[in-house]
């Protein structure tokens, strides 16, 4: 039906309800930026934060043991989070993070939504994303752009390169790192503020 939002999703021949908040699909996001996770892991994770019928990994497990087929559900999961629409391959660099940006994004979609979208009890993943897909100018959609320009090997206008130079933190989208890679960067971090202090 036109303009419904999906409740459910179908696996073999059983209709599953989910978990259709946005943040439940937050979540998923946070789960495939997780350096720690294996990718059949993060898969995993995403069928239990959306799927109702699960609470954890085991339910999956369990579930896979007797028949579910988690190829489809993820192939489902992907195509909710595309709100429908068909999967393209994007090979180009991000322009955004969702953890990373959050405080911006939040911003822009407030701004569409006319309130603060995070006191909502509730909200449909696909209005979110419409609400996100409506971004208009502001700081989110302009470092957006620097990003876009800066991946595509563009020139950037004088004003983008200032902006750039005095908020590289802020433009740069940087990497998730193990915890590993975080104690040893952490450590390299010690020892030159030590060296220079």
């Amino acid at each position: 039906m036109i303009g419904a939002l999906p409740e459910t999703l179908t696996v073999g021949d059983r209709e599953y309800p989910i978990r259709t908040d946005y943040r439940s699909v937050l979540q998923i996001f946070e789960a495939f930026q997780d350096p720690e996770l294996y990718p059949e892991e993060k898969q995993l994770v995403s069928i239990y934060l959306l799927f109702e019928d699960f609470s954890d990994g085991d339910d999956v497990e369990t579930a896979v043991e007797d028949g579910f087929d988690a190829a489809e559900a993820i192939r489902q999961i992907a195509w909710f989070i595309a709100a429908g629409r068909p999967d393209r391959e994007d090979k180009s660099l991000p322009t955004y993070s969702w953890s990373q940006d959050e405080h911006m994004i939040f911003a822009a979609v407030n701004k569409v939504a006319g309130t603060e979208t995070r006191e909502l009890p509730y909200l449909h993943w696909w209005t979110f994303l419409g609400y996100f897909n409506e971004i208009g100018e502001g700081t989110f959609s302009f470092i957006v752009n620097i990003r876009n320009k800066l991946n595509n090997g563009k020139k950037l206008e004088k004003y983008e390169q200032e902006f750039l130079t005095k908020n590289h933190d802020l433009v740069e989208i940087k990497p998730v790192l193990t915890k590993e890679e975080q104690e040893q960067e952490d450590e390299y971090k010690a020892l030159v503020n030590e060296v220079l202090g």
